[in-house]
């Protein structure tokens, strides 16, 4: 992982957007960067529909989401049309982004994913904290990171 209270590793990846996302375009505001096993799934649609029913919180913390994985971008407009998300998704194809963040599975003859890890990134591209154990709280994971930022911006 990541060291934290340090600068967080530099990306810039394709987006559902129709354009590239970078770290530097994140600037300005709290980012709540999401990496995630795969569109679709039962777990990462728990977690991408709990994040959208807290996205409001979030941006009122001056916070904005951000999900990393490493399906196609076309996988991701799906999904997120699917389930009406409003914030955009991350192509790490090959999950270099993923590596980077200390988030990267390996699995022989499949690939590799992005593992369920989320890292609050400050307004100055710092790194300031990584959620790892999310998996066993997928329900209540965006309840987490609003009470975490509320705590880190009030500091």
């Amino acid at each position: 992982l990541p060291a934290v209270n340090a600068p967080a590793p530099d990306f810039s990846l394709p987006s559902n957007r129709g354009k590239d996302i970078s770290l530097a375009d994140l600037k300005g505001k709290w980012t709540v960067l999401n990496f995630y096993p795969g569109d679709f799934t039962s777990g990462c649609t728990i977690e991408a529909q709990n994040f959208e029913q807290n996205a409001a919180a979030i941006r009122e913390l001056g916070a904005d989401i951000v999900g990393v994985s490493v399906d196609a971008v076309d996988k991701h407009l799906d999904f997120a049309k699917t389930y009406g998300l409003s914030f955009p998704l991350l192509s790490d194809q090959g999950g270099k982004v993923s590596s980077d963040y200390g988030s990267a599975i390996k699995i022989p003859f499949v690939g590799t994913f992005s593992n369920r890890q989320t890292y609050l990134i400050d307004p100055q591209g710092n790194l300031k904290w990584v959620f790892t154990d999310v998996q066993s709280r997928l329900a209540k994971h965006a309840e987490e990171v609003i009470a975490k930022l509320k705590e880190l911006t009030s500091a």
